[in-house]
């Protein structure tokens, strides 16, 4: 194409560009002058209707693809305070309907992988863990000041100034980070949302995309512990082995619920098998 392009810009004379007719008879320059022009003229029509022809049929180069930044993206932002010993202890609790009764005991900077059939109650054990979900009986305790996120399978990314449908990505992040932090912590920083993307209304993202934002929003200010809720759906397969191979350097507690059987077979921290309902976990 760049040969084409360059012969309709440049084929406008045919032979030598200093070359005149052996003869100064006025016919035979009028002749000579009007085969020039007749040439030219065809070479560059061909060359231009070939480039044209190219540019409509040519495949566009891909976008160059993400790289994910790792889950410690945004660790150096603020001081962590370390915990020992539990940071998370539930002691037989359920939820009616939902989740049958379960007790678990999470220490700090442990990795910890819920594995179960749908239905078990794994997205459920998961939000009573994060506080999102009061069981009806039994007990989850924590540590005074312990940070928890969490990454649903479901989306939720509010708007809490009200800007509507026309809402941006970039106007999402910073809106749920605020100011200071969204520009401490770029959203670029985590290699999860393509620069193009940021200035897109958020709901023309598709719902792995939103997924990634959420990610990012969570690690922006990363909590002491990490609840990863089916964290391989929606999301690419370069993105799901980035993030599983993160898992083991995240500094702080990691709880993922999944049923993803490359997670599971790969998996080198604890488990936690939730039994079908009316059975004991293991």
């Amino acid at each position: 194409m760049k040969r084409l392009r360059a012969s309709v810009r440049d084929n406008h004379v045919v032979g030598h560009e200093n070359w005149k007719p052996r003869t100064e008879v006025r016919g035979a320059a009028k002749f000579y002058s009007d085969r020039n022009a007749a040439v030219v003229s065809r070479r560059v029509n061909d060359a231009r209707s070939r480039l044209d022809d190219l540019e409509q049929r040519q495949i566009r180069r891909p976008p160059a693809g993400l790289r994910f930044g790792g889950l410690t993206a945004g660790l150096e932002l603020r001081n962590r305070r370390e915990f020992s010993g539990p940071v998370l202890a539930a002691s037989e609790v359920a939820v009616s309907g939902r989740l049958e009764s379960v007790s678990l005991t999470v220490s700090a900077t442990e990795k910890w992988l819920v594995t179960g059939p749908n239905g078990s109650g794994k997205s459920t054990l998961l939000e009573v863990l994060a506080g999102q979900l009061d069981p009806t009986g039994g007990s989850v305790n924590a540590p005074a000041g312990l940070r928890i996120g969490m990454l649903s399978q479901d989306v939720d990314l509010p708007d809490p100034f009200e800007r509507g449908d026309q809402r941006s990505v970039r106007q999402a992040y910073q809106d749920l980070l605020g100011a200071e932090l969204a520009e401490q912590a770029p959203l670029s920083r985590f290699g999860l949302i393509a620069g193009r993307d940021e200035n897109r209304p958020l709901l023309a993202l598709s719902l792995g995309q939103q997924r990634r934002l959420a990610l990012a929003v969570l690690l922006a200010d990363p909590p002491d512990v990490l609840l990863l809720d089916e964290p391989t759906n929606h999301l690419s397969l370069l993105l799901v082995t980035e993030l599983e191979a993160a898992i083991p350097g995240y500094p702080g507690t990691v709880v993922v619920a999944s049923h993803d059987r490359w997670l599971r077979r790969n998996w080198t921290g604890q488990r936690f098998e939730m039994a079908a309902d009316g059975d004991s976990p293991v």
